[in-house]
């Protein structure tokens, strides 16, 4: 039974005791690899510049602009499966022609000019093994890599929806490694309502919520429940409903790193942490 002061938020300060100063092991990479940053990050993206030179001093990882040309002189693709396939394979040609081991797309600017989603690209790019982050969000991208070193699992990459004050949470984004997926099925991207996004249905059970940011000081590593799936119109297309703890909602509410997390499957907390 809860005491009546856990349901109540807990201060600032104790929220930043979540996060802590990364561990070597979260951030070096034992090869050199490079990351393509495939146009700027989106422009309402708070918390996304890094400092390339830190990052390959830090992590071992080499920045790469990529003009997003390299994507939109595709010119309007098919709206569908097609399309999203043709976005695909370009992205494909673009870490073959660049040498990329993972990339971030400024995928908004998709809808305009290709007049379709990058939803489906990152997804297969994920599942593939390639670390894929959307809205060119770097930090968000950095925080794939570490996790896929620790723990080889693919990453959701989520934005918080709904936040109760016990630690309940609402999770969405419109595209999900199917790996990490019960079933799934197609739908057009949320907020243009246009292409092809992702409403995927994952298990419940174990996973863990992991955030680096963009200047590799602060990391955010917490074991949560998932505890079920749902579909509204008016979300991002895949939404999951996640239980932690008071302090977890309160970290998003006064002092998270970004907007944007990861999500992946197991209790992967200890591993961030242990010395």
């Amino acid at each position: 039974m809860q005491h009546a002061k856990d349901t109540a938020f807990p201060d600032v300060n104790e929220t930043a005791s979540l996060t802590r100063q990364p561990l070597e092991k979260v951030l070096h990479n034992d090869k050199k690899i490079r990351l393509g940053v495939i146009g700027a990050p989106s422009d309402w993206l708070i918390a996304s510049s890094v400092n390339y030179k830190e990052v390959l001093k830090q992590m071992n990882a080499e920045l790469v602009d990529v003009p997003i040309t390299e994507v939109t002189s595709l010119g309007e693709v098919d709206p569908g499966m097609k399309g999203a396939e043709d976005i695909y394979n370009r992205l494909k040609e673009i870490i073959a022609n660049y040498k990329l081991d993972g990339i971030t797309l400024r995928c908004f600017d998709l809808l305009k000019t290709v007049k379709n989603t990058g939803c489906v690209a990152v997804s297969k790019l994920n599942d593939e093994g390639i670390p894929a982050s959307c809205e060119s969000d770097i930090p968000t991208l950095l925080t794939m890599v570490a996790c896929k070193n620790l723990t080889g699992e693919p990453c959701f990459m989520v934005n918080p929806a709904r936040i109760q004050p016990d630690g309940e949470m609402l999770l969405a984004h419109c595209t999900i490694p199917l790996k990490m997926t019960e079933s799934y099925a197609y739908a057009t991207h949320f907020e243009s309502g246009i292409g092809v996004a992702i409403h995927g249905e994952l298990p419940t059970g174990d996973y863990t919520l992991v955030k680096l940011s963009g200047d590799m000081k602060r990391l955010l590593a917490v074991n949560v429940t998932l505890t079920k799936c749902q579909y509204e119109d008016n979300l991002c297309r895949t939404q999951v409903w996640i239980q932690s703890t008071p302090i977890v909602s309160q970290y998003f509410l006064t002092s998270p790193i970004a907007n944007h997390h990861i999500l992946i499957h197991g209790h992967h907390a200890a591993k961030f942490w242990r010395e």
